[in-house]
């Protein structure tokens, strides 16, 4: 059974790219562009890492993944959440970890390590 990703970035060449790349690697890929879809999309699916960018139309990544982390179900409350942001200077890795963010990475992405940062939390 293929691991599943679901990838929440407004950018549509992440998007494709991430999809090629990860499709190519044998994952299962959704993508979506709206902050506001992405507790919906985590409570109706089953995701075995989520890649977040942390500024979303309609949503802001760090208070998305807190929200993540209090859901009642344990096993969705404990997803994997690398973080992507070109912002990353407005924070620290206290702001990350507290959130429960398990790693983040600087855009433009290098996308070597994110597989190794998905196949690490995967």
């Amino acid at each position: 059974m293929a691991k599943k990703i679901l990838l929440a970035d407004d950018s549509p060449v992440i998007q494709t790219l991430s999809k090629k790349i990860f499709q190519g690697q044998g994952y299962d890929f959704k993508g979506i562009k709206s902050g506001t879809k992405v507790l919906s999309e985590i409570e109706g699916g089953d995701y075995d890492v989520l890649i977040l960018d942390i500024i979303l139309p309609g949503a802001n990544g760090m208070e998305l993944a807190k929200k993540i982390r209090g859901l009642s179900d344990s096993k969705k409350a404990n997803i994997p959440i690398i973080a992507i942001s070109g912002n990353y200077k407005n924070y620290s890795k206290t702001d990350f970890d507290e959130v429960g963010i398990n790693e983040y990475l600087i855009k433009p992405l290098d996308y070597d390590a994110l597989v190794n940062a998905v196949k690490k939390h995967s």
